[in-house]
């Protein structure tokens, strides 16, 4: 193991720049104070200069040996909370981390000269950054639990996104100064990096639910053999039927599909197209499911299975009250079509591209944000019921007229989608207006905070907060950050902060009472601006007057730390966001929806999965739901602009990038448009039958 020479200074160096731009990115963040990110840095500092001086350090199991049950009584169950949650974002942070972590641990086991290093034991590893927060969160004393493990939440996000260009950068330094991996083989815990790139496979849900049916019949549970890639529809499940029974049921399948015209024209009427659409009020009538007992087919052959298997689908697809009737009279009116393709095409199961489920899945893109009552007649559903005839009239065996109706699907899909388009263009200038507004806050936000950090008294602290910083957001929108009235307002605080220092020299004391009428005079014209009451600023110019006072009587000001507890989420993360609020925002004769928070958010520091051109359904802030087509993105604050012009009146709304992502994680949203109609019905079926 190659040994550096000058490890001291190397040491130092390393521990500084990994502070520097851990505070950084937790600075740039904006979700704590400055303070707060000065505890963090000391926290993960001790735990550096620990790892660092100690000759061994224990494994992971012997530190859990030592935790207790009656050391774990001593306890508060908010610390035990807090505690247990910090341990899973260190996991987590571990596994998102992977190699760039791990290849600084095998730089460091040779800087230490230390073998036996624990990969826990990683000088800049998670561990010393959860202890960091565990820091903040004891000098912020007794906050709410709820809020600190929101803010751990949101944390964790930027942790997740900017820690592994940290490591790397370290790791590059770490290899300038001349320190050499050691080789894993010489690490006595043989330890190994945790990786997240290893492949994964996901469930074939409609597989896996024929599987779940064909173990259910007698005697097949021991011999499961299916091909998944096979052609035919052999395996356990072998076909029971010879030649001249399946070509009867096969007739007998085609009699039932003649009942409709065999090439229909676009403009004929849509009781032409699908016979038994309508019922006699004219309402769509609701969906029958084939089974294979009603075709006389024993559910013992694969041609069974494989009927019972899809009519298991249909019955999803049918009960969803999700999904428009129309979507369900369509996909009923080729229920017939799909068994002839199962009953002689077993990859319809193991394949998820099959170009029969693809069709069913574009026919369930192309609804998305109707509602469930849409009439037959609409535009995209007549276009659907087109589709659906050609396709039953056309397909012959051959998979080429699947393909045909998925390009016409795709064309029906795209020429929606930029109708949408174009219908957002008139609200960008109301997303602009509010990505100028967040701008503004931003920009104040941090004006303000360079003065909280010098830790001013607290009426001061809470003047600039509350009041001040409403006056910095409109000189911002007014003027911007360059004009004279912004470096005007930045001075006027200044200068207040400078009228509550202690005035021990007489001169001071005199310039003092020179400039002070027109110190408040200034002051006082940005409260007015900003429409504050006259009993709030009389109350807070009685405070400033004490805290002059006693300035001039040479008497220190208490920092707000001294008068109320440390408030570490002040600034950026001011408290907490509070319950969604919905409003309205008016240009010309546009009306945008919003929902968004009281008081200005940062957006999560993760990039939400969603991109523009999904469909999403979420909740309004009343509950209920509601899809609509993402349309655009702010480039500043990531607000979401949504449209769906079928709902109602039309539904226009800009959503907080926060309030979204934490619908997503809760799982009151998602993301429509990612999933597969005919895999959501075929696990909600499997669900089923292994409930049974």
């Amino acid at each position: 193991m190659a040994v550096v020479a000058d490890s001291f200074h190397l040491l130092k160096d390393t521990r500084a720049l990994f502070l520097k731009h851990l505070g950084s990115l937790l600075q740039h963040s904006g979700l704590v104070s400055g303070r707060a990110v000065q505890a963090i840095q000391d926290g993960a500092a001790a735990y550096f200069d620990e790892m660092t001086t100690t000759d061994r350090r224990g494994t992971f199991a012997e530190e859990a040996d030592g935790l207790t049950s009656s050391r774990i009584t001593l306890v508060g169950e908010d610390d035990l909370e807090l505690g247990i949650r910090l341990d899973n974002l260190s996991a987590r942070l571990y596994e998102s981390t992977g190699g760039s972590l791990w290849r600084t641990h095998l730089r460091f086991v040779t800087l230490l000269r230390r073998p036996d290093l624990p990969k826990i034991a990683n000088p800049i590893g998670p561990k010393g950054i959860a202890q960091g927060l565990n820091a903040m969160f004891e000098a912020a004393g007794a906050a709410a639990i709820d809020k600190k493990l929101e803010l751990l939440d949101r944390i964790e996000a930027c942790l997740i996104e900017g820690l592994p260009a940290l490591y790397a950068e370290i790791n590059d330094f770490l290899d300038r100064g001349g320190v050499e991996p050691a080789q894993p083989t010489i690490i006595g815990s043989q330890e190994g990096p945790v990786t997240t790139d290893a492949p994964t496979i996901r469930e074939n849900a409609l597989l896996a639910l024929q599987q779940t049916l064909l173990a259910r019949i007698p005697g097949m549970s021991e011999a499961i053999q299916f091909q998944p890639s096979g052609g035919g529809s052999g395996g356990a499940a072998a076909s029971l039927l010879n030649q001249a029974m399946l070509e009867r049921v096969m007739q007998r399948l085609d009699e039932l599909d003649r009942r409709s015209p065999a090439s229909p024209q676009p403009a004929m009427a849509l009781e032409s197209l699908i016979p038994g659409l309508f019922d006699a009020d004219g309402t769509i009538s609701q969906p029958k499911v084939l089974k294979s007992s009603e075709l006389g087919i024993p559910s013992t052959a694969s041609e069974g299975l494989a009927i019972d298997t899809l009519a298991m689908i249909f019955e999803e697809i049918f009960a969803d009250p999700a999904l428009p009737d129309a979507l369900k009279a369509v996909i009923s009116s080729l229920q017939i079509t799909l068994l002839k393709v199962a009953m002689k095409d077993s990859s319809l199961f193991a394949n998820e591209q099959h170009p029969a489920r693809l069709v069913i899945d574009r026919m369930g893109l192309a609804v998305l944000g109707l509602p469930s009552d849409v009439p037959g007649r609409h535009a995209v559903c007549a276009r659907l019921f087109e589709i659906a005839a050609e396709l039953r009239s056309e397909h012959s065996g051959a998979m080429s007229a699947f393909d045909t109706a998925q390009a016409e699907l795709d064309a029906l899909i795209t020429e929606r989608n930029a109708t949408i388009a174009a219908a957002a263009s008139p609200y960008l200038p109301l997303i602009d207006a509010l990505e100028r507004r967040d701008a503004a806050a931003i920009a104040a936000g941090l004006a303000v905070e360079k003065f909280i950090m010098t830790r001013p008294p607290l009426a001061i602290r809470n003047f600039l907060e509350n009041t001040w910083s409403q006056l910095l957001q409109t000189i911002w929108l007014e003027h911007g950050e360059a004009s004279s009235e912004w470096q005007e307002s930045l001075a006027i605080i200044t200068d207040l902060l400078w009228t509550i220092q202690p005035k021990a020299d007489p001169d001071e004391r005199k310039t003092l009472a020179r400039r002070l009428p027109d110190i408040l005079k200034r002051l006082k014209t940005g409260m007015d601006r900003v429409s504050v009451s006259p009993e709030a600023e009389t109350d807070f110019l009685d405070k400033c007057f004490e805290l002059q006072t006693r300035a001039l009587r040479a008497t220190a000001t208490p920092a707000a730390s001294e008068e109320q507890g440390t408030d570490l989420f002040a600034g950026s993360f001011a408290g907490d966001a509070g319950a969604p609020l919905s409003g309205e925002l008016t240009l010309g004769e546009q009306t945008l929806t919003t929902l968004d928070y009281l008081h200005f958010q940062p957006a999560p520091s993760r990039s939400l999965p969603c991109k523009e051109g999904d469909w999403v359904e979420f909740a309004l802030a009343d509950g209920t739901l509601r899809v609509a087509r993402l349309c655009y993105i702010g480039p500043i604050s990531r607000r979401l602009l949504l449209l769906n012009p079928d709902v109602g009146s039309g539904l226009v709304i800009a959503i907080h990038p926060a309030i979204l992502d934490r619908q997503l994680r809760a799982g009151e949203a998602h993301i429509a448009s990612a999933r597969s109609l005919f895999e959501r019905a075929a696990s909600l079926a499997l669900r089923q039958t292994t409930a049974n």
